[in-house]
């Protein structure tokens, strides 16, 4: 067990890090937002909303993975039990969005809908993966959780800039 708690303390300045940064990062969305908040109501811009939840929800994740981290853990049940749970949420809330996009979809939007979630299903798959992992006491997984932190601040992040640049597609 001291090389699992010392193993957390190592990622624990990481984690801290990221966790400030989405909580930086979810207040400036906000702020892009109240600039563009003319153009949320618009019904030409009716994604906008949209974009705003999914980067709100990965701004979310990412402070998430900051707090469990922060959280002391005595044993590896309880940082994979709530790996397992956030990637499990994940992947139900990814489902969850794709069948209530693709009803009655043509063939161009599903491909669209089916792109922008890959990055959100690897997301959810890294977490979960990483959970088994050091559930099976390899500590080493946790470097997974820097590429899937990477792809939840970079999906949120461009999101943000198109609701802040007002991009018509969004």
């Amino acid at each position: 067990m001291i090389e699992f708690t010392q193993a957390l303390k190592d990622w624990q300045l990481f984690f801290s890090t990221v966790a400030l940064a989405s909580v930086t990062l979810a207040g400036l969305l906000f702020v892009s937002l109240s600039l563009r908040f003319d153009r949320i109501r618009s019904e030409t811009f009716t994604g906008t909303m949209k974009l705003a939840q999914q980067s709100f929800s990965d701004f979310l994740y990412v402070l998430m993975l900051g707090l469990i981290f922060l959280v002391p853990h005595p044993v590896p049940f309880g940082l994979a039990v709530a790996l397992f749970v956030m990637g499990i949420a994940r992947a139900a809330g990814l489902i969850r969005q794709i069948i209530k996009k693709d009803s009655g979809s043509q063939v161009q939007q599903k491909r669209r809908i089916f792109r922008k979630s890959v990055l959100s299903a690897l997301t959810a798959l890294g977490l979960i993966v990483v959970a088994v992992q050091i559930m099976r006491g390899d500590m080493n997984s946790i470097v997974i959780l820097v590429l899937v932190v990477a792809a939840l601040l970079t999906t949120a992040s461009w999101n943000a800039w198109l609701i802040l640049v007002g991009d018509r597609n969004s």
